[in-house]
């Protein structure tokens, strides 16, 4: 393979695997918010121990997320937290409270 070729190649699939990762992540974020907000079984502190296990797999998914995570995802978290659970203050499970 030209030296052209290689380059190129490897381009496509570091992209590929961009995608791969975005949407490894868009199914943890739809599956969690789909759990949260139809399974009336989920207490509040199982609800917010599985966005921390959801924040904790994105973040060892994709490293360079965290930032992203704050802005746009985790509001869609936060707003699902208050519409099951009004009366409850937003404070998120530290490591110690993971719930299996």
């Amino acid at each position: 393979m030209r030296k052209f070729e290689t380059e190129a190649f490897s381009e496509v699939r570091t992209a590929f695997g961009q995608r791969r990762r975005l949407r490894r992540i868009r199914m943890i974020v739809e599956l969690t918010l789909n759990l949260i907000s139809s399974d009336m079984t989920v207490s509040h502190r199982e609800a917010r121990s599985l966005v921390a296990c959801a924040h904790k797999a994105i973040l060892e998914l994709y490293p360079g997320f965290a930032d992203r995570y704050e802005r746009v995802v985790l509001p869609h978290f936060e707003r699902v937290l208050h519409e099951r659970w009004p009366s409850e203050e937003l404070r998120y499970s530290r490591a110690t409270e993971i719930v299996n």
